[in-house]
């Protein structure tokens, strides 16, 4: 297997060339053994082979059927996760029986701390699971992935963010990536400009802070709405959102970027972002805006319900940032056009992304007598496209298929009308199917950010907007921190610290936008990180990006 992960800036490369939500903590990790059993590879491999009834490659895995217990989130109530498609031929391959111990999301979290707690843990669980606290009960799986998953580290052969995200704090592999690694989720919001707007008045599309600002004046005083009302709002957002949702495309403008992490990570380098100067520069812009009337004079006061209904009567918002344009409630949003990263004084732009690398999802308890067949399971589950599909959303021919477009199979998605949920299951939505035909985004298989690159859509597949304002922006992305597992004691500390700088920040951020911001506050300000020990944070983040970076 490939090891470890050589460059902090290799963290933003996937198939093109970039990483993805910030999926761990800033802590350290020490790569130290904190107290775990190490079991050498000649152990572990003897174990498995001397298991007459298990085989180290081809199918089935095991001779005669074996059962092994794995928790996982409860998808649906209409078909258990042992009726699913994807488990019974699963099984006919494998010969592995999985009795699925299927636990409802609500009742997940306290459901899997007291197995960990008490030690009662089933051979495996997909979904959810504290790493830091609780990696020293779960199977070190380095030399079993050797050994017996040649899909798995092939795939991390092509991968410089794999297999080290994945790491416990002690350097050992102990949980496997599942789920999605979509591209759309690489940048969460986007600022959506009203194009018919541009359009009526003759205006071209932004590029720069100055020219949006034109662009918004004349969206407050030209009647782009034709009502000959002044009831246009230029530009609204959800601050009750959390971090980097609202502001931190305009942010990018002045060359820093805002998250819930608070820091980006530059040449190698964490910044705390609220002790930069383009943060100062981009709370006076904002303020500009908001003092102008061109920002929603109760943006700060919305509900998210209100906000959602923001343009319900129709026809009244210019720019809105959100993932998709009818996030305030417009109806029209084919209107609407995704605004390019405005371009900061030195023509250069800048977005925060999300890493796209999964820290985990499928994990093997020390319980489980026979971990090599379990991984052996994984390995089989992740070897094709045409798995991951199945696994994900369901049967071939419904919501996908495979097909060839340059001599290469790609996979396809299938428009799923009333019509086609009604044929096949008679289910009311696309949601509702794929938790019942499929595990969804909570299952064994990873749905690889390399196979969301080269999905096709069929002829009657709505365009998706989403989609093309982040595979055209995320060239410009910067990462907050990279995936990875904090130690538990940093990451504790790190979560008591940013409690406060949270409270403190929003605080920050409307009354500078409403009030203003000057040199004598920005000095008030920057005491006021001190006092919150910013520095003793930022270094925390730093410490782990020093060791993700060895």
């Amino acid at each position: 297997m490939k090891k470890r992960f050589t460059k902090i800036g290799a963290l933003i490369l996937s198939a093109v060339m970039l990483g993805g939500t910030i999926l761990g903590g800033c802590g350290a990790s020490d790569n130290k053994e904190a107290g775990s059993e190490t079991v050498s590879k000649e152990t572990q491999t003897a174990a498995a082979e001397a298991d007459s009834n298990f085989n180290a490659e081809g199918l089935p895995i095991v001779n005669e059927p074996e059962t092994f217990v794995i928790a996982v989130p409860e998808r649906s109530s209409i078909k258990s996760a042992a009726e699913k498609n994807c488990v019974i031929e699963t099984e006919k391959a494998t010969n592995i029986h999985i009795e699925w111990m299927e636990i409802p999301a609500s009742g997940w979290d306290e459901k899997i701390n007291i197995m960990f707690s008490t030690d009662s843990l089933p051979d495996a669980i997909i979904g959810d699971v504290d790493m830091a606290r609780n990696f020293e009960q779960l199977a070190i799986l380095d030399d079993y992935l050797d050994q017996y998953a040649p899909a798995v580290t092939e795939f991390f052969s092509t991968r410089d963010d794999y297999p080290q995200a994945l790491l416990s704090p002690d350097g050992k592999i102990r949980s496997l990536p599942t789920g999605d690694e979509s591209t759309q989720n690489i940048i969460d919001t986007q600022y959506w400009i009203n194009g018919a707007w541009l359009d009526k008045l003759g205006l071209d599309m932004p590029e720069t802070p100055e020219e949006l600002k034109e662009v918004l004046i004349a969206f407050r005083d030209q009647d782009p709405n034709g009502n000959g009302e002044k009831d246009e709002i230029p530009f609204t957002f959800n601050s009750a959102w959390e971090w980097g949702n609202a502001i931190d495309n305009m942010m990018g403008a002045f060359g820093v970027i805002e998250n819930s992490n608070h820091v980006f990570t530059k040449d190698n380098k964490v910044i705390f972002s609220a002790k930069e100067q383009g943060y100062y520069d981009a709370l006076a812009y904002l303020n500009d805006l908001y003092k102008e009337g061109l920002i929603d004079k109760d943006v700060f006061t919305l509900s998210d319900d209100q906000y959602a209904a923001r343009d319900s009567s129709g026809n009244k918002v210019g720019m809105l940032a959100g993932y998709n344009p009818g996030d305030c409630g417009t109806a029209d949003t084919d209107s609407f056009r995704a605004l390019p990263l405005l371009k900061n004084a030195s023509g250069d732009r800048m977005v925060g992304i999300n890493n796209v690398t999964k820290t985990g999802g499928f994990v093997i308890s020390k319980n489980c007598k026979n971990p090599a067949a379990l991984v052996r399971w994984y390995d089989y589950i992740n070897s094709t496209l045409e798995q991951a599909l199945l696994w994900g959303r369901g049967e071939r021919g419904v919501w996908w298929d495979i097909v060839e477009k340059d001599g290469k199979e790609v996979p396809m998605f299938l428009t799923m009308d009333a019509q086609v949920l009604e044929e096949h299951g008679g289910y009311k939505t696309k949601a509702e199917y794929r938790n019942a035909e499929s595990f969804a985004g909570v299952t064994p298989s990873l749905w690889r950010n390399e196979y969301d690159l080269e999905l096709i859509y069929d002829d009657k597949w709505p365009r998706d907007l989403k989609l093309e304002a982040v595979k055209e922006q995320m060239e410009y992305g910067v990462v907050s921190l990279p995936a990875g597992t904090a130690s538990l004691e940093n990451a504790e500390r790190r979560s008591v610290l940013s409690a406060d700088i949270d409270t403190y920040l929003k605080k920050f951020i409307a009354d500078s936008i409403i009030n203003g911001i000057d040199d004598a506050k920005w000095q008030d300000h920057l005491k006021k990180l001190e006092s919150l020990k910013v520095d003793e944070y930022t270094a925390l983040c730093q410490e782990f990006v020093d060791s993700m970076n060895k």
